[in-house]
């Protein structure tokens, strides 16, 4: 069918359908030379597309079920059919009541007797068409509505209708699912059943004399549900108005609580990352500052604005910004954090400072966007281990030269006596040698403790065989056994190598079997190289298994042996892998993990 026809823009499409064939002809000429009509294609009346059909008595006859079709089709819209009759008074006169309802019900909105005047046809036509229009508005108007009903049931706000008393007229399903009422609880209450009391009464003063003048409404609230639960909402209300006055009030509530609680949250971690006096950093995966806190700005030299959508090159020496970028690259590669030490030169400042620095992967809606950096100035702290190792070495180098002459002249003192003197003399020279071992012990732990913690690739293999071997050179009666694959590559310390003879030798000397025995087999799985040591020695105290586990024991440390343990500990926990320690009836199993190194 036509869009609304109006007589100048849309001209109106009539079908003309006379048996008659002078009037059929006649009609069409009348219609062609009127300006507001168009004659419909000549096509069967259910393939035409007309505004108005105009029929004879004979015609109707032939063709009322296919008008029938048409009108039916078009409902609810109007489509209007003007019968033309010959004689108007015989046709109601033979069966008024037949006519009403056969005719005018399903098919004839009009008739009209002939012969015709011109003026009587154009009042009768555009009276019809005025109906069409009508009907065809009211179906638009009434599609837009089933539509416009359509979106604020299927919407995600929750959305509330009110009169102008504020008792609630309708709610949409998402209103039911935020607030927890129905439709059924909520239309005819009051507003206020959502009023959870945290709002002041100026608050809705406020909100009614804007809504009431006529004006929008946007406020964050704080409602109640059912339950008895708070919500926060953005909420906006609007009036309805007619003649100027409102009639109604529409609310539509979007809930806001986890971005206001995540809002809170992220305040407090604000005002805590602002006060740390180390520097904090968010960047990109390009490197570029996204975050960054008051001590960063201090320590560069540069304010926020400047400092962020740059990087460390801005304002520290090249050299340590390389270095930042090469570990920024691995928790990038890896996703996994690393550690790190660095001492700035900063080019807009004259601060100096040792940076321990922890950095870790960020993620945005799980996809992996940055680096975030947590640099600790330890500075105090290296001066402090710098003023030790000094200390360390002081003592180490005097004790070491006055033990060294102890043992020489034990040594001279055992050879010109003998009897009780000479026992005295051997236990000098034994307690002299056990001394100086544990002082390289402990100059090795110093060396430890003391270098960068950056575990680094290394070929495990190579160092599990080279420590078998010197053990084996040591200990030649030892029967010591290796099965490793060709090359392992394991992350971890460069002490490493000083750890695997520890507790190889350790393995050895305290063994009082008749043929002792060292099986060291080494293994891999995804994620850590698994190394076993296995003797056949009377087993492990459980002072020397608490140092290998858990670094304990360390009030109570006083012996060599401990000591060398405490070695092996702190390189593999440094190295970021673990000890297990195994008693069995004969012997002991010590197995060791080390993560393997990235690939």
């Amino acid at each position: 069918m036509s869009e609304h026809p109006t007589a100048n823009e849309n001209p109106a499409v009539v079908y003309p359908l006379l048996k008659d064939s002078g009037n059929q002809r006649v009609l069409r000429e009348w219609l062609t030379a009127h300006d507001g009509y168009v004659v419909a294609d000549d096509k069967p009346v259910s393939e035409a597309a007309f505004d108005l059909c105009i029929v004879d008595q004979l015609a109707l006859g032939d063709h009322s079920e296919a008008i029938q079709t048409a009108k039916a089709a078009a409902k609810p819209a109007l489509l209007p059919v003007l019968l033309l009759v010959s004689d108007l008074d015989q046709l109601l006169g033979a069966s008024e009541t037949q006519l009403l309802e056969a005719v005018f019900e399903t098919t004839v909105d009009e008739l009209l007797s002939t012969p015709i005047r011109q003026a009587e046809l154009e009042w009768r036509l555009q009276s019809l068409l005025r109906l069409r229009n009508q009907s065809l508005d009211l179906q638009a108007q009434t599609e837009k509505l089933r539509k416009f009903k359509q979106a604020v049931e299927a919407s995600g706000h929750a959305i509330l209708m009110s009169d102008t008393d504020g008792s609630i007229e309708y709610v949409n399903p998402a209103f039911e699912s935020m607030t927890g009422y129905t439709q059924n609880d909520a239309v005819g209450e009051s507003t206020r059943l959502l009023n959870s009391g945290e709002m002041s009464v100026e608050h809705y003063e406020r909100l009614w004399g804007t809504i009431t003048d006529g004006d929008t409404w946007r406020k964050e609230i704080t409602n109640q549900r059912r339950d008895g639960s708070l919500y926060i909402a953005d909420q906006t209300i609007a009036p309805i108005v007619e003649d100027d006055e409102p009639i109604a009030f529409v609310a539509v509530q979007t809930e806001i609580t986890e971005r206001k609680q995540l809002e809170q949250r992220l305040s407090l971690h604000r005002d805590i990352v602002e006060r740390l006096e180390d520097p904090i950093m968010l960047q990109t995966l390009d490197g570029e500052f996204r975050l960054v806190n008051d001590a960063l700005c201090s320590f560069a030299g540069l304010s926020r604005t400047q400092l962020l959508s740059d990087d460390e090159y801005e304002f520290m020496d090249p050299e340590t910004a390389t270095t930042i970028a090469r570990q920024k690259r691995r928790v990038v590669e890896t996703e996994q954090p690393v550690e790190y030490s660095v001492e700035p030169t900063f080019e807009y400042s004259d601060r100096e400072a040792v940076f321990y620095t922890s950095r870790y992967p960020y993620y945005e809606d799980g996809e992996l966007a940055g680096t975030l950096a947590i640099c600790r100035n330890v500075s105090d702290l290296e001066n402090r281990t710098r003023q030790l190792q000094v200390l360390d070495n002081i003592l180490r180098h005097n004790i070491r030269n006055n033990l060294n002459v102890i043992h020489g002249r034990g040594e001279q003192l055992r050879e010109s006596v003998d009897g009780e003197l000479e026992a005295a003399a051997d236990v000098i020279v034994e307690r002299a040698e056990d001394l100086l071992t544990t002082s390289e012990k402990s100059r090795a732990i110093t060396d430890v403790l003391s270098e960068t913690v950056e575990p680094t690739p290394i070929d495990l293999s190579r160092l599990v065989r080279s420590a078998a071997e010197k053990t084996a050179n040591n200990w030649p009666d030892a029967d010591i056994d290796v099965s490793a694959p060709p090359q392992l590559g394991v992350s971890g310390t460069k002490s490493v190598d000083a750890a695997l003879e520890e507790l190889f030798g350790n393995a050895v000397i305290h063994n009082d079997s008749d043929e002792p025995r060292l099986r060291i087999a080494l293994s891999a799985d995804e994620e850590y190289a698994t190394l076993s040591v296995r003797d056949n020695g009377p087993g492990i105290s459980e002072f020397d298994r608490n140092v290998l586990e858990s670094g304990g024991a360390i009030d109570k440390l006083s012996h060599g042996s401990g000591l060398g343990l405490w070695l092996v500990y702190w390189v593999i926990n440094r190295s970021g892998g673990d000890i297990r320690v195994d008693c069995e009836p004969h012997g002991t199993e010590i197995t060791v993990r080390l993560p393997l190194a990235p690939s």
